[in-house]
C-alpha cells in the first residue's frame, strides 16, 4: 500500500482527521497495538520494505528531544528485521539479532526534536515474519512521552 501524496490529502480532511487516519491505518495494518508499539506481519520476498512516518510534537506542553526505537522479531528462524530512522541529516539504525526469542534490538535513538522523522523497517532475507516496532517521542530526560502521530507511506 502507497499514500503517494500524504500533503495533498492531509488538507483536505478536517483538523485531526489525518492523525486519526493513520493511527487507523497502522493499527490495522498492524492488527494490534500496544501504546506506541506495534505488531505488525511482513510478507514473505526478501525486497519487503515498510515506511512510516513518526511526527514528534509538543502537544502535551513538552518538547520533543528525540525518538526512542526498538524492533522485536516474533518470528523463530526467519529472516532479522531492523529499523532505520532519520530526520535532517540524523539517522540511526538497529537490529534484531535473534528473531523469536524475548529479547528486542538493542534501543536506539535519533535527537532530531519535533518534526517528521523518517521510520524504515526491512529484512535480512526471504521469509515471512511478524515484528513488534516500538517508537516513543521523548523529552531530553528520556522519562516524559511527547505529542506522537504515525503516518503510514508504504505497507508491502
Amino acid at each position: 500500500m502507497r499514500i503517494t501524496s500524504h500533503r495533498s490529502f492531509a488538507r483536505n480532511l478536517p483538523t485531526g482527521s489525518f492523525r486519526r487516519l493513520a493511527m487507523a491505518v497502522v493499527t490495522l495494518l498492524a492488527g494490534q497495538a500496544y501504546g506506541h508499539s506495534f505488531v505488525i506481519p511482513m510478507g514473505a520476498a526478501a525486497d519487503k520494505t515498510h515506511y512510516i512516518g513518526v511526527v514528534c510534537s509538543t502537544d502535551g506542553g513538552t518538547e520533543t528531544d528525540h525518538l526512542y526505537l526498538q524492533v522485536q522479531s516474533q518470528t523463530s528462524n526467519g529472516p532479522l528485521i531492523s529499523v532505520q530512522a532519520h530526520k535532517g541529516v540524523l539517522a540511526t539504525n538497529t537490529t534484531d539479532p535473534v528473531g523469536g526469542d524475548a529479547a528486542p534490538s538493542p534501543p536506539v535513538v535519533v535527537k532530531g526534536g519535533n518534526g517528521l522523522y523518517q521510520v524504515l523497517m526491512n529484512k535480512s532475507g526471504f521469509g515471512e515474519i511478524t515484528y513488534l516496532l516500538t517508537v516513543h517521542c521523548m523529552d531530553a530526560t528520556g522519562t516524559i512521552h511527547t505529542g506522537t502521530d504515525f503516518a503510514v507511506f508504504q505497507y508491502e
